[in-house]
């Protein structure tokens, strides 16, 4: 699929990518292209550069070699276009400030940060905090939040951006079954609407049922391209190694993860 698009039409496209810290990589010569309009899940084990990933391409991590393009121009040029969403542990959620606070920051980028946000972007953060169902909590400080609802708070601060491409480092960690489900639900609606969602994930048994397009990552780039092409026992393998006994059990079941196996 992405053979066919030039890179102005990809809404990512990384080219020798390497990222090192003290002089080890985290990331050696990584090459991936996501087409635009897809729900993509970048998987790996622990230490496999995911989130490392995710943050050179916004410029939060600066690469040792290598480019990325967002839409064919540089992340500093396609800023406005792009909305992230942390991890839900790097953030200070002891700092005293309210939900609603919280989502209207996402609008500082178009208002520039010497023009306070009006009456119009408090209406555009409540939009937002009602579609992930949070508009009940809009003068509730961020501290006395749940996990799940700190999630959505952050999610929603994404939405109000109006991005075309959507980075998310493992949303669905630590919360509960029904925000999960919430939270799947609204990266959907988002793909619908011809939106590029890339998402670190972490678990494998429900990247066929969320995604439709994959990146193996552990260091170096293992598979990519559409989920029911590039989720396989043998990638699994490459990527996970000596966790992958445990892993295709759990996600394939006993019987094919052997079938899988003797057919390697």
């Amino acid at each position: 699929m992405t053979d066919q698009l030039h890179e102005p039409q990809l809404a990512l496209h990384v080219e020798d990518l390497t990222v090192s810290y003290d002089s080890k990589p985290a990331l050696w010569d990584i090459d991936v292209d996501v087409p635009p309009g897809v729900m993509a899940a970048i998987v790996g084990p622990n230490g496999s550069g995911k989130t490392t990933f995710i943050k050179s391409v916004l410029g939060l991590v600066t690469p040792t070699a290598g480019h990325v393009r967002i839409f064919g121009q540089p992340y500093g040029a396609q800023r406005r276009k792009v909305g992230y969403v942390p991890q839900r542990s790097s953030v200070d959620w002891d700092f005293p400030t309210t939900a609603l606070d919280v989502v209207t920051m996402g609008l500082y980028g178009r208002l520039g940060w010497l023009k306070r946000p009006g009456r119009a972007e408090r209406e555009k953060a409540m939009a937002s905090l009602e579609q992930v169902k949070m508009q009940d909590f809009a003068d509730r400080q961020i501290s006395q939040l749940s996990g799940g609802q700190q999630q959505r708070v952050f999610l929603a601060r994404a939405l109000v951006q109006q991005a075309d491409i959507y980075f998310l480092d493992e949303p669905m960690a630590g919360v509960d079954a029904t925000t999960e489900r919430a939270i799947v639900g609204i990266l959907h609606k988002l793909r619908e609407q011809g939106k590029t969602v890339i998402v670190v994930h972490h678990d494998l048994q429900t990247v066929k049922s969320y995604f439709d397009w994959m990146v193996i990552l552990n260091v170096r780039a293992i598979a990519q391209g559409p989920v029911d092409e590039v989720y396989t026992a043998d990638n699994l393998r490459r990527a996970y190694g000596g966790q992958i006994a445990l892993i295709e059990r759990e996600t394939f079941g006993d019987a094919e993860a052997g079938q899988q196996s003797g057919q390697m």
